[in-house]
């Protein structure tokens, strides 16, 4: 399995440096971005599992790097914004643009640490929930296309229905649908089954 791939968008070197020495010996593939708009491009380069995010930077701030990716609520990454200030106005604003979590200045490497596994971890299973319900979906697309195929007997004719019972042609069709019967006999039957009663019909009507 690929390891997790983590951006860091930020424009200080001395933030870069923590976030990488917490996060060197977690297995992570690490990417840095020191601005919005090489964060962007990198970010659509690589296709981050979890991203970093400063909010103020030269270039392109944070919030338009947030703007830029119009991120939907089944997204397969995480955005953490890191911010030194943390007012409501730019928690609110953040949230709205769909970001997942903030991290505030100075950072806790033990934070940091469990924040990012726990993001990558949930986005996973989430991931994996989703291919389970695929395939279960797909196996009773097929369970249903096969049930459309009706197994009937060579011999007897009976057939068999869902609850692997193997029952007259005639009771499988009354059960399964509002069809009503009359019986008769085709005249193949007559001369195989009667062939006295198909001669007095013959000699009573000989185009017969």
């Amino acid at each position: 399995m690929e390891a997790p791939k983590v951006l860091i968008v930020d424009d200080e070197p001395a933030l870069q440096k923590a976030l990488k020495m917490a996060l060197k010996y977690e297995g992570y593939q690490l990417y840095f971005a020191d601005n919005g708009q090489s964060g962007l491009e990198m970010f659509h380069r690589v296709n981050p599992d979890l991203v970093f995010l400063d909010l103020k930077m030269p270039v392109m701030d944070g919030y338009h790097f947030l703007e830029s990716l119009e991120i939907s609520p089944d997204a397969p990454y995480t955005i953490i914004v890191i911010t030194g200030h943390g007012i409501d106005q730019e928690i609110e604003k953040c949230y709205s643009l769909g970001i997942d979590f903030f991290l505030k200045k100075p950072l806790s490497t033990v934070e940091v640490c469990c924040i990012a596994r726990r993001c990558i971890e949930v986005k996973r299973l989430k991931a994996e929930r989703e291919k389970l319900i695929e395939n279960l979906q797909q196996a009773q697309e097929t369970i249903n296309y096969l049930k459309a195929f009706l197994v009937i007997c060579s011999s007897c004719k009976r057939v068999r229905d869902e609850d692997e019972q193997w029952i007259d042609l005639d009771t499988y069709i009354r059960k399964h649908s509002d069809t009503q019967f009359s019986h008769g006999v085709c005249p193949q039957c007559i001369e195989m089954l009667y062939p006295d009663i198909l001669e007095v019909i013959r000699r009573k009507d000989p185009k017969k």
